[in-house]
């Protein structure tokens, strides 16, 4: 819950695309302290990608430490435009009433919080 609602205040929202490398270095910096190998790589060419707002994806990877397969989380940190009708801050990450409000709690920064949260329990 908390790391949704932390993934919600970054602003993401698509277009334009701000907020982007934030919020991947946000997730890059919790995934370094498991021990991951992070890089932050620019989607160039992509549709939206910019100088202005460039679309930049963390990838983290645990390498060597044991054989056998791969597990493999794939999740998007853009979000559409808020729109009206909110009756709190879509970007605030409200918690409230054991819900999280905000854009992105449902698609797709609850699943990518979800991702990160197994992952933590795995490595433990």
């Amino acid at each position: 819950v908390a790391l949704t609602a932390d993934l919600i205040r970054f602003p993401t929202v698509n277009p334009p695309g701000e907020a982007y490398r934030p919020c991947a270095e946000f997730l890059g910096e919790r995934l370094k302290k498991l021990g991951f190998e992070t890089e932050f790589i620019r989607a160039e060419g992509a549709p939206g990608d910019s100088d202005r707002y460039p679309r930049v994806n963390v990838v983290a990877r645990l390498d060597g430490r044991s054989p056998g397969p791969c597990v493999h989380f794939n999740s998007h940190i853009d979000v559409v435009e808020a729109g009206d009708g909110w009756a709190v801050d879509p970007f605030a990450g409200v918690v409230k009433d054991g819900r999280v409000y905000g854009r992105g709690a449902c698609d797709m920064k609850g699943g990518l919080a979800a991702s990160v949260i197994a992952v933590e329990a795995f490595m433990e």
